[in-house]
């Protein structure tokens, strides 16, 4: 039982860090196109937040097995895939925020 249990417990950890980098890449492009935040250190603790929270989502599809039992192999390999291109793209998106941009929209 405890290791239902244990599944569980990661694949909910695994769905709220997965809705958390989502709201993540909406926050990036909603503050390059719009300029939401007009304070600079506000803004750019939350581009690495969301990469901190986008972290573990490539090690935790990758590592364990048994995430989500229901899918298929290939299902299993496009999970990874995604995971890993998420947090390339996270990465990207805070450097970008932390280096070169200074609180305004690009546009």
């Amino acid at each position: 039982m405890e290791n239902k249990q244990k599944m569980v417990t990661e694949a909910r950890l695994f769905l709220r860090l997965g809705v958390l980098s989502t709201l993540g890449f909406i926050f990036y492009y909603a503050h390059l196109f719009f300029g939401l935040l007009n304070n600079v250190v506000l803004f750019k603790t939350l581009a690495i937040t969301f990469l901190l929270a986008t972290i573990p989502l490539p090690v935790i599809a990758m590592n364990n097995k048994r995430l989500f039992p229901e899918l298929s192999s290939s299902g299993k390999q496009i999970l990874r895939l995604v995971t890993a291109l998420l947090l390339f793209h996270h990465f990207l998106m805070t450097f970008i925020f932390v280096m070169f941009l200074r609180g305004e929209a690009v546009m």
